[in-house]
């Protein structure tokens, strides 16, 4: 059997046609008021997910580094589409989309399903899917059906368990005036669908089970191992379907589907999520009274904290942490601590037998047998007393600001000192150290965000200090490489020829 194919945009160019099973599932086409029934025509869909193409045009999406996932994170186990008209914008039908077959993949490692045959009114439609939820969406219009929110599906969103598969949709401008219409041949007509994950994906490793601390000429004053994270700013929220939007203020931003629901434009282009424009420029009164974030770090320290345990490095290289995280992002001037998604981390501290102690007008070295109850540190060298800190800067005394004095303080635990980094999750570096670049800092839907620490430059803090008006950009002293890029995951098996 040949399908006919209309390409309706040339993102879908590569998609594999397959041959689908037979069964049919019949669009509700009852006559009203004794009205003939319209002509149908029969269409087959096919859903594709990890296509390449669906790269944005303002994106930091512009790798094509492909990672092999896991069949969770591609597999399609429901879906349902839902159907307007073209002309008028109003709700026509939804169907569920049942005999959902993997076909394996087309060459490009990219995995396809067909589903059953459908008969459908003939006529031309603006068509949606989404794809692993049970929620269906009812809109009597297309606006309202794009505008809706979900807060219900990832109501915990400190997302690890994918198992029931991640909820996708597809580019809501993507499969715009699709025409459905019998043919010469009386084919099916087939559409093609790339769905995204609504979800993205963050994965963080070190490439080093403890780092040395060094000075200005080499030698080492302290050792630094990075044994716990903690994932801050998760939001709960999402748009059912990606928004975007041109914002050069803090505008609500105007529903157009011709212009709000494609790619990210180059100049001022954003991603938009439910809270967008509750994220005000001045921070410093934000308390997510609405618990929209979870984790939300100016909780941080009231909080019971669940802290994850880095996985160490093995002897074939890093070994990731994997989280998936719903979108969030906000104007470039209220890219800041209090909305951020970011990650803290926790590192045990070691001194390096540079620990000094104030005996009468001089200092001397501490065995680090007995360590202190609480230790400062100042220019690469550690003091058991504020007053012997003060004798080694010169001062008569070091007071409670010891920022002012480069200085800083660590308490022992029960298994020695930690400090603690702050590094907020880049989506588009602008290379601009004081310069914060639009979408500088954001989490975006269908993006994989991968993290490795190469090195640590500089001791953190003795204590987990919260400012939700401080800016992302600063010097955290951890180095980083950060790749951010389509989640594209190859499955390399069942490959369609």
């Amino acid at each position: 059997m040949v399908y006919s194919k209309k390409i309706f945009c040339a993102l879908f160019t590569a998609i594999v046609v397959i041959t689908g099973c037979s069964q049919r599932e019949e669009f509700d086409t009852a006559s009203v008021n004794g009205a003939p029934e319209p002509a149908t025509a029969d269409v087959v869909f096919h859903l594709q997910t990890n296509a390449p193409s669906m790269q944005m045009t303002r994106s930091a999406e512009d790798s094509y580094t492909h990672v092999q996932g896991t069949a969770d994170e591609y597999k399609v186990n429901k879906a349902r589409v839902y159907l307007f008209d073209t002309y008028t914008k109003l709700f026509v039908n939804s169907i569920q989309l049942t005999d959902l077959t993997r076909q394996g993949t087309n060459t490009e490692g990219n995995v396809i399903y067909e589903t059953a045959h459908i008969s459908v009114p003939q006529g031309t439609y603006d068509i949606f899917v989404t794809a692993n939820t049970d929620r269906v969406i009812t809109k009597d219009n297309e606006a309202d059906f794009l505008a809706d929110i979900d807060s219900m599906t990832y109501v915990r969103a400190h997302i690890e368990d994918i198992s029931n598969g991640i909820v996708m949709t597809n580019r809501a401008s993507a499969n715009r005036s699709t025409l459905i219409a019998n043919n010469q041949n009386n084919d099916d007509n087939v559409v093609d669908i790339v769905l995204e994950r609504v979800l993205a994906r963050i994965d963080v490793a070190k490439n080093a089970n403890e780092f040395e601390l060094t000075d200005n000429e080499g030698r080492k004053y302290a050792n630094v191992a990075l044994d716990r994270y903690y994932i801050v700013n998760l939001p709960k929220y999402f748009y059912s379907f990606r928004h975007t939007a041109v914002m050069n203020s803090m505008n609500v931003p105007d529903w157009d589907i011709n212009e709000n629901f494609g790619n990210i434009k180059d100049v001022d282009g954003y991603v938009i999520d439910p809270y967008f424009t509750k994220k005000k420029i001045d921070a410093t009164s934000f308390i997510n009274g609405d618990k929209y974030y979870e984790n939300y770090f100016g909780d941080f320290n009231t909080a019971s904290v669940a802290w994850t345990s880095l996985k160490s490095v093995a002897a074939d290289g890093p070994q990731y942490n994997t989280i998936y995280s719903l979108e969030n992002c906000m104007l470039a001037p209220a890219q800041k601590n209090a909305y951020s998604t970011g990650i803290i981390f926790d590192a045990k501290l070691k001194p390096n037998n540079n620990i000094y102690h104030l005996s009468g007008n001089n200092l001397e070295l501490l065995s680090n047998q007995n360590l202190p109850e609480v230790i400062y540190y100042y220019n690469c060298n550690f003091y058991d007393s504020a007053e012997a800190l003060a004798f080694a800067i010169g001062v008569n005394s070091v007071g409670t600001d010891l920022d002012m004095h480069k200085a800083k303080k660590f308490e022992k635990t029960d298994d020695g000192y930690h400090c603690y980094y702050t590094y907020w999750i880049r989506h588009l570096d602008n290379n601009r150290p004081t310069n914060m670049g639009v979408m500088e800092f954001a989490i975006v839907r269908n993006n994989l965000y991968r993290l490795l620490v190469t090195n640590v430059s500089g001791l953190g803090n003795g204590q987990i200090i919260i400012d939700p008006d401080t800016p992302d950009e600063g010097e955290t002293y951890l180095k980083i490489i950060l790749n951010v890029k389509p989640w594209i995951v190859r499955d390399l098996t069942n490959i369609v020829l």
